[in-house]
């Protein structure tokens, strides 16, 4: 008698129903009571875009500056779009916007953000990713909608900064915790399709993402540091007063290499303080061997902590 061949067994992602986020934990009969007694967690702040923040204002590689300046043009002129396109017969919402900004940190990423909420005249909802999350089932789910739910009745951009572990691949079936992680993804990615606006995430791990959420997104834009002459920008940008800075803005951005802009912005508040102990504030100055300590210190400080990441990885690779 032939044997009949065994079954092949799937482990497919875990596809919840569109109100999976509502359902409520009949598994915590504490629920309910806790929900009473504690207050709703503020799940983000409203920030108001200031000229400072100014697009033109900002040092970026030019690439960037186009990659953004091109999204921004489908909002603006999404009604000629409309006319000659038909877009809406692809693509419904006329205000939708999915950015993804990715690149190491202190590359401006937040910046620009701020930069393309004042360029639309809207406040920037930056939604706190640590109120997002919670231990209770169900809980991150509803925190998401809840954080969509706010940028749409105040009308503006929604701000996810580095929400990594909310954007990664989904967990495959029977792995610990998998129901409630991949309940969260597939919240996220019905409200993005829900969503009639702009929508701002940033990673540092941008290989992270799921692939669900990348067919989502209608631009991925690539912050990488800044170049020597965007260095000498900087340095310029962040001790405005010349008058009292007797230094060579060339060489520091030779001595800055592998700093990131907001490594740069630090150094030189930094400077600035070290620069201003006198009695008399006639005399304070930034010369350039402040600069240059600082720099020192800042290089220093990172290749400690890269070196403690190295060896924390190792750790974790022995025992494992």
């Amino acid at each position: 008698m032939p044997t009949q061949p065994m079954p092949t067994r799937h482990t497919p992602e875990i596809e919840l129903p569109p109100d999976a986020a509502t359902v409520d934990d009949h598994r915590n009969p504490r629920r309910h009571r806790r929900e009473a007694e504690e207050p709703a967690p503020e799940l983000g702040l409203l920030v108001q875009p200031e000229a400072r923040h100014c697009l033109d204002k900002l040092i970026l590689h030019p690439e960037v500056k186009t990659d953004i300046q091109s999204a921004l043009r489908a909002l603006e002129k999404r009604a000629d779009l409309e006319r000659i396109w038909d877009l809406s017969s692809i693509q419904p919402m006329q205000g939708r916007c999915i950015l993804n900004f990715y690149g190491p940190p202190g590359t401006g990423k937040t910046r620009a953000a701020l930069g393309i909420a004042h360029r639309l005249g809207k406040p920037l909802y930056q939604v706190d990713y640590s109120a997002v999350i919670s231990k209770y089932l169900g809980d991150t789910a509803k925190h998401i909608k809840a954080a969509f739910q706010s940028a749409r009745e105040l009308g503006a951009i929604l701000f996810f900064d580095e929400a990594d572990s909310l954007l990664s691949r989904r967990a495959a079936t029977g792995e610990s915790c998998s129901t409630s992680i991949n309940q969260n993804r597939n919240t996220l990615m019905q409200e993005l399709d829900r969503f009639d606006g702009v929508v701002i995430v940033t990673t540092n791990l941008f290989e992270n993402y799921d692939p669900a959420l990348l067919r989502r997104i209608q631009s991925h834009i690539h912050f990488r540091l800044p170049n020597a002459s965007m260095r000498r920008e900087l340095f310029a940008l962040h001790l405005p007063n010349a008058e009292r800075v007797t230094a060579d803005f060339a060489v520091l951005a030779e001595l800055s290499r592998g700093l990131s802009g907001g490594d740069i912005l630090t150094l030189c508040l930094n400077a600035i303080h070290a620069g201003s102990t006198d009695p008399d504030p006639a005399q304070w100055r930034v010369t350039q061997e402040i600069l240059e300590k600082q720099i020192a210190k800042v290089k220093k400080a990172k290749a400690e902590h890269s070196g403690e990441k190295g060896r924390r990885k190792r750790r974790i690779g022995f025992c494992s």
